[in-house]
């Protein structure tokens, strides 16, 4: 039974002979060398030292994914958006094949890609073009640079990156479990997580601090004390790894008042269980994306969407702003359209960064108490499914419906509970599940959702979570 326990030296070393033996340039790390590659990086090329900076003057940063077949392409790519667009922080998005270890495969199709000129992959093979691909990519742009993409086991994936210059990955145990397999069992996603996340704790002992991105969760209505639990689980098992910087995605769905208050209780309630279970010296940073079931395919709805995901962003206090290019709804964009992004993301910034913004405390205070309960009631289950082994409890939890996601793509997930939309556009359960709530809890959903049916004047309903999740993209809240 996977328990959270951190992995014995030995352990993790004869785990990383068996990863970095999966592919050839699996050779090409060498752990020593590789901390004293990142040390000799400047400062600024390090993704916590950024935050960090980002944190003291309260700048935030827009972020995207982005992503080519070859390293050339890669290179121009990257230096584009940053000259043009005045990015401050960069990610590369591995390609679908990488993700899920299908090697050979890649190589063809990055053949492919130098013979006719064109990507064949919809991403960057991380593993196939080693550890000396990754270093060019790094070293030709100022700007830190992060991976931005899950997969079950990404664990050749992050020792191919680090060893590159990259420092920040993202092993989300639950978003990798529910979302980026039908079938691959639990304790096979915690085995793969934690052996990440000891890797990460390994450079960070050495000098060399590590970021790691928790969301947890796709998909628009889903209510966010079910996503605040989830990460909580994650970030403690990485926590008992050795990771010690968190970015939390902070997934907004555009009642800013609701937005606020999910973020302030998901920090709040996360430090506790941190602190509680001996991980006091964690650092939180916080990202904000702004939860979509379809992009937005007109450029005026983009625009709109771009301009809330900076707001809020300002609004939870996120240093990062995780954006969507105007053009994904319809094509790959190009880099023209990424640079745009990220310029126009970073306008918008410009402009609110110096002004005093924030919502009205009387109605934030009660929805960050109400969620606290929330989170907490879902959290102190999982820890008594487990005996206090949070780890042990989720896998528990999963399986009676108290850990829960209603759009997972894996076959573990009970999805039993749906979210909807109140009057004012806040996620509201209209569902609870197997959820261990009081009636408090059941009951203060009820009432925001009742408010809504009797200005709509009629009840709520599978037809109105339908309109809900596709509300944004159509230039609605609600």
């Amino acid at each position: 039974m996977v328990k959270n326990k951190r992995l014995e030296n030995d352990v993790f070393s004869a785990q990383r002979k068996e990863v970095l033996a999966m592919w050839r340039t699996g050779k090409e790390v060498d752990l020593d060398e590789a901390i004293a590659y990142h040390k000799g990086l400047p400062y600024e090329k390090n993704v916590v030292h950024k935050l960090r900076q980002a944190k003291a003057t309260g700048d935030i940063s827009a972020a995207t994914g982005m992503g080519k077949a070859t390293v050339e392409e890669q290179i121009e790519l990257l230096q584009y958006v940053e000259r043009e667009g005045g990015a401050t922080g960069l990610a590369i998005s591995p390609d679908s094949l990488t993700r899920y270890n299908r090697f050979e495969e890649v190589e063809k199709y990055m053949e492919e890609s130098k013979l006719t000129g064109v990507s064949k992959l919809n991403g960057v093979p991380v593993v196939n073009i080693g550890v000396s691909g990754v270093r060019r990519i790094v070293e030709s742009v100022n700007a830190p640079i992060s991976l931005r993409g899950g997969a079950p086991d990404g664990r050749l994936q992050s020792e191919i990156l680090f060893a590159g210059g990259c420092s920040a990955y993202a092993p989300d145990l639950l978003m990798d479990f529910w979302q980026h397999s039908a079938k691959t069992p639990y304790d096979y996603v915690v085995d793969t997580h934690q052996q990440i996340g000891r890797l990460m704790g390994y450079y960070q002992e050495h000098g060399v601090p590590m970021l790691s991105g928790i969301q947890c969760f796709y998909g628009a209505a889903i209510p966010p004390s079910l996503q605040s639990a989830s990460i909580i689980v994650s970030a403690m098992l990485l926590a008992e790894q050795g990771v010690k910087n968190f970015s939390i995605i902070c997934a907004a769905h555009g009642n800013l008042v609701q937005d606020v208050a999910s973020a302030t209780a998901r920090e709040s309630v996360l430090r506790h269980y941190l602190d509680k279970f001996g991980y006091s010296d964690v650092d939180i940073f916080k990202s904000l994306s702004f939860c979509l079931m379809n992009y937005p395919a007109d450029l005026a709805t983009s625009l709109a969407v771009m301009f809330m995901n900076t707001l809020m962003a300002r609004l939870v206090g996120a240093i990062s702003n995780d954006v969507r290019t105007m053009a994904e709804a319809k094509a790959i964009p190009t880099k023209e359209n990424l640079a745009d992004t990220m310029k126009i993301a970073s306008v918008i910034q410009n402009f609110i960064k110096t002004q005093k913004i924030e919502v009205n405390k009387e109605e934030l205070e009660p929805q960050v108490a109400m969620e606290e309960k929330e989170i907490k009631a879902i959290i102190d289950k999982v820890l008594e499914f487990g005996d206090g082994d949070i780890i042990i409890g989720a896998e528990k939890a999963i399986e009676a419906g108290v850990l829960d996601n209603p759009f997972a793509a894996n076959r573990a997930a009970a999805g039993k509970v749906m979210g909807v939309k109140d009057s004012e556009g806040a996620i509201r359960y209209f569902s609870t599940g197997n959820l261990p709530f009081s009636k408090e809890i059941v009951d203060y959903h009820k009432e925001k959702i009742a408010q809504r049916e009797k200005i709509q004047g009629k009840k709520v309903g599978y037809d109105t979570l339908v309109y809900d999740l596709n509300a944004v993209s159509n230039g609605y809240l609600v």
